[in-house]
């Protein structure tokens, strides 16, 4: 809209400009006209030749006019006979009762009037026609004026004036809808983190309700399928023993399901306390391929005041997510402290991301057996501690995440004053 405010108002400036442009024209012939019109009125009442004396005179007369170059020309030649003044207008003089129009000054051209004849002598023959045509054609023919129309100048003002507002008017609306779009792509971001929320709210209501609901019967069929394996193990029946045993294995993971949605809508204050980084590291490679993973604390500070159990957590959930994204390669673990925040990096060696890939959505997996909890619940405990988590495709090959957090909750690195 406000492009079509811009385009509408450039269009009225335009035909604004025409319009007075066509008006200057029509002033400026009128003026010229009557200008070149007086001089040859003048001339025709000055009943003598035409001279140099006569140019000079009329020149200054007209001054006030903006008179400022008088010239008569032959008929024949078109050159000026007698001249006054300065001319500026380049080209061939305009033809009778044209005007031109160059830079300051216009031009005008009108026919010389003749001298009035003094009235005959009583009883003098009548001047001889020639055959009805008239023999004093020759000598100087055209009159060409010069003048500064004061109303040329006005009107160019004018035109500049609206050109200029017209230009700051079209800046105000740019300037406007720039302001406008930004205002309304940040609203709609808030609306959509605003619905994330609501939605995250919810979810973490119910999912709540239901962690709490099923943990209690999770850890008695868990205890009993447990207890149950041990009574089959002096029992020859293996068919037997390995369903106890997988029923185990369900529970357990339907535990840790609970346990991460638990974890995912656990909105109390962080409990601060010194951990070194390679604890948080140990605990975080709990039930986990330590041997896949190189660590590197060489820029870690010596310790850090945090949530060692949420962190750990998160650390926990990426190196689970880089180690089954890489099945067989190395997971390098990074802790170090870059100006005023601690990095924590997890990098794999597997496919990368896919584009686009609302990974940090809560339920949103690709694993068969996967709850897409894992780097959401990350990246809350990265924001519980003032932090963000964000992933990326390394430039040679797969994917690599970045935990940060603001090194005030970290003692000084090693190494440093």
């Amino acid at each position: 809209m406000a492009a079509l405010a811009v385009v509408a108002l450039g269009t009225t400036v335009f035909v604004a400009q025409r319009a007075l442009s066509s008006a200057s024209d029509v002033i400026v012939r009128g003026e010229g006209d009557l200008l070149v019109h007086t001089v040859a009125a003048d001339l025709a009442e000055s009943g003598g030749p035409i001279t140099q004396a006569f140019l000079d005179a009329e020149l200054a007369a007209h001054d006030d006019e903006g008179l400022r170059y008088l010239a008569v020309l032959d008929r024949d030649a078109r050159r000026p006979a007698l001249e006054a003044g300065v001319a500026t207008v380049p080209g061939v003089p305009a033809r009778p009762g044209e005007s031109t129009v160059f830079g300051r000054r216009a031009r005008a051209t009108a026919r010389a009037f003749p001298p009035r004849r003094p009235p005959p002598e009583p009883g003098a023959p009548p001047p001889s026609m020639g055959g009805g045509r008239r023999q004093d054609r020759g000598g100087p023919q055209l009159l060409v004026v010069e003048f500064e129309p004061p109303v040329l100048e006005k009107l160019r003002g004018d035109l500049g004036r609206i050109s200029v507002v017209a230009a700051a008017a079209g800046a105000v609306l740019l300037a406007f809808a720039i302001a406008w779009s930004r205002s309304a792509s940040r609203l709609a971001a808030i609306e959509r983190q605003a619905s994330r929320e609501q939605r995250l709210v919810a979810l973490g209501s119910m999912s709540s309700v239901m962690a709490h609901e099923l943990r209690n019967p999770l850890t008695s069929l868990k205890g009993h399928a447990q207890l149950l394996v041990e009574d089959l193990d002096g029992d020859g029946d293996a068919k037997k023993r390995a369903k106890a045993e997988r029923v185990v294995a369900e529970a357990e993971r339907l535990e840790s399901l609970t346990s991460a949605l638990l974890d995912f809508v656990r909105d109390g204050p962080v409990d601060v306390a010194r951990i070194a980084p390679s604890e948080l590291v140990a605990r975080s490679l709990e039930h986990l391929p330590s041997k896949r993973v190189q660590v590197d604390l060489e820029g870690a500070p010596d310790a850090l005041l945090v949530d060692g159990t949420r962190l750990a957590r998160a650390v926990h959930n990426l190196v689970d997510n880089a180690l089954q994204a890489n099945d067989d390669g190395d997971i390098d673990l990074k802790v170090a402290r870059s100006g005023g925040d601690v990095i924590i990096t997890v990098r794999d060696r597997g496919p990368g991301l896919p584009p686009s890939s609302p990974i940090f959505e809560p339920f949103i997996t690709t694993r068969v057996r996967g709850t897409g909890l894992g780097l959401p619940v990350a990246r809350r405990i990265a924001e519980q501690h003032g932090g963000t988590l964000v992933g990326a495709n390394h430039p040679s090959g797969g994917a690599i995440f970045e935990l940060r957090f603001p090194a005030d909750r970290a003692a000084p690195a090693r190494g440093e004053a």
